[in-house]
Formats: structure tokens, C-alpha cells, sequence
């Protein structure tokens, strides 16, 4: 008899137990979905990171899901069903630092505190009149990357907003009877600038030097590619060709052209005696703003400078008297 109770006690329980084991499992069951990211490279060919990450933000909340890629061709991702909004960029920068990550729309890209000087002296403080009383931070990576958004994963497969260069935003499906695959097209975030002074005297007793550029924006948030409305002066290395010509490249966010600051060139050299003098503060030519505004493409902006006359060298070979430790503003041609 007892056997009998138990035994029709365990055949009542098992119902139940079926029945918790079956919700258990259901709710476990996160609909994780395999996608692959790939990244076609048509907008920026010559692209060479040595990186590339990836953030998906929930629509419904919480953090973003980020997943890092080695070299430029993507790779496989695990999601839950879902809508997300997507981002990419290269994942191989050092000056660059990042603000409002757990938020789409916040995702900003800036870099640190800086000085005019930083290229010859590093990042101590040292002391140099600057064109504009604005911030001064150095210059960016050479950054890429891009967006989706409407991205939805589900039993159906993949569906995406695409956004390219060339305006379109085509929706993307990929049905659930296909490889599961999101395209991203990365492009150019940052700009290339070039420049060059011209016809430059006396470049053999340059000993240092470095150069500037007012009135550029410091910030530039991913989702818009928009920029921040407050400028600052970027700091970056001058070269010179040994006859004639001043010249350099350096990286920026670019400049928002509903700011009124001008921009601004400014050449801080030092001679082979120590004498240190500053060029274009206040001179007409070294006014760039035209040349930033007016390029064809705000990516890759080449600016030129014709003429500066550096001092001329006394003829007994001892050249100047000692200097001092004051920067010389010059507006005007020297002639020594």
C-alpha cells in the first residue's frame, strides 16, 4: 500500500515537473542569432587600420554590445533579437579619446589637452603667444568609420538601414534561408590637412620649429558626423625641404563652418643660435580661413603660404647675439 501511495505521488508531480523543466527552457532560449560584419572599403581604399570595433545599442536600452576586430574584413558577431542601431570606426588610435559611448547619439570623439609647442618640446608646459585665446589639443588619428541604423534581427533574418556616402540609405534584407551579413561602409572621420610656406629665406639656420592653425573644432560626434561649435588650436610638426619650402600634414576633425573664428596659420621657429621668433599672428597671408572654407573637399584641405623672409645671417659666421628667452612676435618681412 505505501508503495502504491508513492507511486501515484510521483506519476501526480510529474506533470509538473515536465512542465517547469519545459518553461525553464523556453525562458533560456535568448534567440541568439550568428551575423557577419563585413566592411567594404570603397569610400576609403587606401585605409590601413590595424583594428576595427563595432557597437550595436539596443533600441529597448541598455549598454551597447561592442566586438573588435583584428586587420580591415570584419567577422562573426552573436545577437539576440532585437532592433539596434550600429557603429564602427578603427579601433587602432592612441591620441583619440571617446566621451557619451553608451549612448548612439552622444558617441563623441575628442582629444587631450595640448600645447603650441608640443611637437618640439613634448607635452610640457612651455610658454608661446597663440593667434586666438582658444584651447589648444592636439591633433587626432587618422580616424574611419560609419552607421546603420533600423537594424533588426529576428526569426526572419537581418534587416538594415545602410548609409553610404553616395546619400543613399537603402534597406538591406537578408532572409533567414541566406548567410546572415551586415555591410558597413567605412569612410573618412577625420581630415587630412596638407600645407606648405613658399619661397621661405634662410631655411639653413632654422634650427626647430613647429607650426599651428587656429579656429578648428575639437569634438566631432559619430552618429551625425557633426561638430563641436567651439574652436580650438591645433598644435603639429613643420618640415623643411633644405632650399626653399615649409611644409607639413597633420590630422583634424575639421572645421565647423558655422563658426566666425578665423583660422589661422602661425610658424614658431628657432634658430641654430636659440633665437626663437613667431610668424603670421597678426599677417594677412597667414589668414587661411578662405583657403579651409573654399576646398572642394573638406577631407583633404591644402593650404599654401607665399613668402616669409626669415633674418639673414650676420657674414662673420657668429651669427646673432646671444638670445632671449622672449618669443619675437614678427608681422612684417625682416630685413637684416
Amino acid at each position: 500500500m505505501i508503495r502504491f501511495i508513492r507511486l501515484f505521488s510521483l506519476l501526480c508531480l510529474l506533470p509538473l515537473l515536465t512542465a517547469c523543466e519545459h518553461k525553464e527552457l523556453c525562458y533560456q532560449h535568448p534567440h541568439v542569432g550568428q551575423i557577419r560584419v563585413e566592411f567594404d572599403w570603397m569610400y576609403a581604399p587606401e585605409a590601413n587600420p590595424a583594428g576595427m570595433c563595432v557597437l550595436f545599442y539596443p533600441v529597448d536600452g541598455g549598454e551597447p554590445i561592442r566586438y573588435d576586430f583584428r586587420g580591415t574584413t570584419g567577422g562573426q558577431v552573436q545577437l539576440r533579437s532585437g532592433s539596434y542601431l550600429v557603429m564602427c570606426y578603427n579601433n587602432d588610435t592612441e591620441a583619440v579619446l571617446f566621451s557619451g559611448i553608451n549612448n548612439f547619439f552622444t558617441h563623441t570623439l575628442y582629444t587631450r589637452a595640448g600645447n603650441v609647442l608640443e611637437p618640439i618640446y613634448g607635452n610640457g608646459a612651455n610658454y608661446a603667444p597663440r593667434a586666438d585665446d582658444e584651447p589648444v589639443v592636439i591633433c587626432p588619428d587618422q580616424m574611419w568609420g560609419s552607421v546603420a541604423t533600423e537594424m533588426e534581427v529576428g526569426d526572419f533574418g537581418v534587416r538594415y538601414h545602410s548609409h553610404r556616402l553616395d546619400g543613399r540609405a537603402t534597406v538591406v534584407e537578408v532572409p533567414i534561408t541566406e548567410e546572415q551579413v551586415i555591410v558597413l561602409y567605412p569612410h573618412e572621420l577625420t581630415c587630412t590637412y596638407t600645407y606648405e610656406v613658399r619661397n621661405v629665406s634662410n631655411l639653413k639656420h632654422v634650427s626647430q620649429m613647429c607650426a599651428s592653425l587656429s579656429g578648428m573644432a575639437g569634438r566631432l560626434t559619430v552618429a551625425d558626423e557633426s561638430l563641436s561649435a567651439e574652436s580650438v588650436t591645433l598644435p603639429f610638426d613643420a618640415k623643411s625641404d633644405g632650399n626653399f619650402t615649409i611644409y607639413g600634414q597633420f590630422y583634424t576633425f575639421g572645421r565647423n563652418l558655422n563658426n566666425p573664428e578665423r583660422n589661422r596659420l602661425l610658424l614658431y621657429i628657432i634658430l641654430d643660435n636659440g633665437d626663437k621668433f613667431l610668424y603670421g599672428s597678426d599677417a594677412d597671408r597667414f589668414d587661411v580661413t578662405d583657403q579651409v572654407i573654399s576646398a572642394l573637399d573638406r577631407h583633404h584641405v591644402h593650404i599654401i603660404v607665399d613668402g616669409l623672409d626669415l633674418p639673414q645671417p650676420i657674414e662673420n659666421g657668429h651669427g646673432f647675439s646671444p638670445s632671449v628667452d622672449d618669443w619675437q612676435v614678427v608681422d612684417e618681412v625682416i630685413q637684416m
